[in-house]
């Protein structure tokens, strides 16, 4: 119950709930009071038989009371008693003395015994005083048997059971046809913008003859130059910081500093819900390799090992990759031991094929570790050193292999959610910096529920990619999500969109038709992108993001710098918000570089009408560190936990968002 509560119940639930609610009373008010009806009927009935054939035989036998004939009148009991409907017939004399006495323990067997003793019918007995001539003879007992009254008393009971069944069902094919109505697609939105306001800064080479025009586009284009120059210097000096800081110089993996960072970032976060492992990878051979033959050798023996983890990083969805020292990786994903053991063992198949005899020692170790909350850096690595050292293997048992999916269940269950998955939201606020009654937007982030259970988003949607499901997931939120828009119409969300449906046309399509259905999605809506995801095809992404600023919908790009590539690629893009990665952020009270670094991204991004974001604030001090440097917005637990969005609306009035002093508060 306490479940339902903190999540809510699916209008599909509560249609069906309701449907059935009501099948299920109409089935019970009516057998009750089609049975108790019918019950009297035939108690009534077999009293008024009872009594009509005591009466009847009581006069047909009195000639026959003589002892002499006393055969014929018993013959002619017998003879009524035989049709089955009575229990028992007794004569007594006028002594109260047995004369005969017929009776039939006989059951209806087609009547369950359960209802039979449900609905108790009681046989009644009715009495006739016989006389012979002037004299009182006797008294005949007529008892009525109740076999046939039971069985004509399920029979009407079956008949209304399946009436009610045929209703339910009925009732709900009704439900599930209204449910899965679809919305249909209106008017589109007209939506233009120049170079500009896109963030493209391009020179016009044809300078207009008329004085005032020239003077306006010489000064654009100085301006655009000037602006090209700083970007350009400040890109220089903030990739020259991060190849020296987090970059490995030979891999071009993050480091151990930018893993460390990165941890901190995320160990207090891991929940049941939200779980990290991580996979270590080493070369025991490197060694060898560098002192028998060469460093070049064991330079490509490094870069063979580190293409394969990359591989199998591209495809576990926001996993990571670093380079901890010589012949060390390690790979941080968000997913549970037993999912990424799949791909360990996929990745240790292809590492034993690449085994020769320069691998003394073997071509690579692999362990994986459960990361737990609050665990240190120093604890984890430790794990992980002693399972490559030990050649730990992490192998599941038989019961572990029965509860991973395969990959016809994961694609049954992904269909399931797409077509009738309830999905619940919880949103967390970025508040305006340096105000305290002010936010940029709240971000959405989505629970697919599933048979009352709450479905892993990393396993979900990294076997979505797989399957080429990712489009339909995200196609799902947003149609979720629109009755929540429509309630709070007024406020600013953001939804996270995979890296499958920003380079989908068919998803830029359908959105684009889905907008005309619902116009509410082209105001106050905001996408949040991958860095990671960006840079996959920054060509295509920013023809994507065009048409999504077409539809009136905002971009903003997520986990920024992860990626500890050039910011280049942020010239010509049409967003409106970057999101520092929370790796930067977790030191940023010691570490002067993170500090220098964030002071870089604000000074790029403002100079293209970019405000910069930043999240995982947990410390007071962080905050104002981040203010001071010129950071747009903030987002933490410092400012607010993630809070539930409850979907009911009471009296149709839209609520708002509301603030409390000093703090911000969700309401709803």
């Amino acid at each position: 119950m306490s479940r339902i509560f903190k999540y809510g119940l699916s209008l599909k639930t509560q249609v069906y709930g309701l449907i059935i609610l009501i099948s299920v009373l109409s089935f019970g008010v009516r057998i009750i009071t089609d049975v108790n009806t019918t019950r009297n009927y035939l108690q009534t009935q077999m009293a008024s038989h009872a009594q009509d054939t005591a009466t009847s035989l009581g006069l047909s036998i009195s000639p026959y009371l003589e002892n002499d004939s006393l055969m014929i009148a018993e013959t002619m009991a017998t003879a009524i008693f035989d049709s089955g409907y009575y229990n028992e017939i007794k004569f007594t004399d006028e002594q109260n003395n047995l004369v005969f006495e017929l009776q039939n323990p006989k059951r209806v067997e087609s009547v369950p015994t359960w209802f039979i003793g449900a609905v108790e019918l009681s046989p009644p007995t009715m009495h006739s005083e016989i006389n012979n001539g002037w004299m009182m003879a006797g008294t005949l007992d007529v008892t009525s048997h109740t076999g046939q009254s039971y069985l004509t008393l399920w029979q009407h009971t079956l008949r209304s059971l399946y009436s009610s069944f045929l209703l339910l069902a009925t009732s709900l094919a009704i439900a599930f046809l209204i449910l899965r109505a679809v919305f249909k697609p209106l008017k589109a939105v007209e939506n233009q913008a120049t170079l500009v306001t896109r963030k493209r800064f391009t020179l016009n080479k044809e300078i207009p003859a008329a004085r005032e025009l020239r003077a306006v586009t010489q000064a654009i284009n100085n301006m655009v130059i000037n602006l090209q120059s700083t970007f350009d210097s400040l890109t220089k000096q903030t990739q020259a910081l991060t190849e020296e800081v987090y970059i490995d110089p030979l891999t071009g993996l993050a480091n151990r500093k930018s893993f460390e960072n990165h941890f901190n970032s995320v160990v207090n976060n891991i929940s049941d819900d939200s779980p990290i492992t991580a996979l270590m990878l080493t070369l025991p051979s490197l060694n060898n390799i560098n002192q028998v033959v060469s460093y070049q050798d064991g330079d490509q023996h490094v870069l063979d090992a580190t293409e394969l983890l990359k591989r199998v990083a591209d495809e576990l969805p926001n996993s990571t990759v670093f380079r901890l020292n010589g012949g060390t990786f390690l790979l941080l994903a968000p997913y549970d031991i037993l999912f990424l053991n799949k791909a360990r063992l996929q990745l240790s198949d292809k590492l034993s094929q690449k085994e020769n005899s320069l691998h003394i020692n073997g071509y690579a170790n692999l362990a994986l570790v459960a990361i737990v909350q609050g665990a240190s850096v120093g604890e984890v690595l430790s794990q992980l050193d002693i399972g490559c050292t030990l050649g730990e293997d992490t192998a599941i048992g038989d019961h572990d292999k029965e509860s991973l999916f395969s990959v016809n269940q994961w694609r049954t269950l992904i269909k399931s959610i797409i077509d009738a998955g309830e999905v619940s939201f919880s949103v967390q606020p970025i508040k305006q910096a340096n105000k305290t009654d002010s936010l940029c937007y709240f971000e959405v982030f989505a629970h697919f529920i599933h048979n009352s259970k709450k479905v892993n988003n990393g396993h979900l949607f990294a076997m979505a990619e797989k399957l080429n499901l990712t489009v339909e997931l995200d196609k799902k939120i947003i149609r979720s999500f629109i009755a929540i828009k429509e309630q709070y119409p007024n406020q600013t969300f953001a939804l996270n969109i995979s890296k499958a449906s920003l380079y989908s046309a068919d998803f830029i399509q359908w959105l684009t038709l889905y907008s005309h259905t619902k116009p509410v999605i082209k105001t106050n809506l905001l996408f949040e992108l991958h860095e990671i995801s960006l840079l996959y095809n920054v060509h295509i992404a920013s023809l994507h993001i065009d048409a999504i600023k077409e539809l009136g919908i905002h971009v903003c790009i997520e986990h920024f710098g992860t990626s500890l590539t050039s910011f280049r690629y942020l010239q010509g893009l049409d967003i409106e918000y970057v999101k520092i990665d929370g790796s930067y952020i977790q030191d940023l009270v010691a570490n002067p570089q993170s500090q220098f670094y964030i002071q870089t991204v604000n000074n790029i991004c403002h100079g293209f009408g970019i405000k910069v974001l930043a999240c995982l604030i947990e410390k007071s001090e962080t905050l104002e560190i981040l203010e001071f440097l010129g950071c747009d917005g903030v987002q933490g637990n410092l400012i607010l936990p993630p809070s539930k969005i409850i979907k009911s609306n009471e009296n149709g009035v839209n609520k708002e968002f509301t603030f409390c002093t000093d703090a911000l508060k969700f309401c709803n």
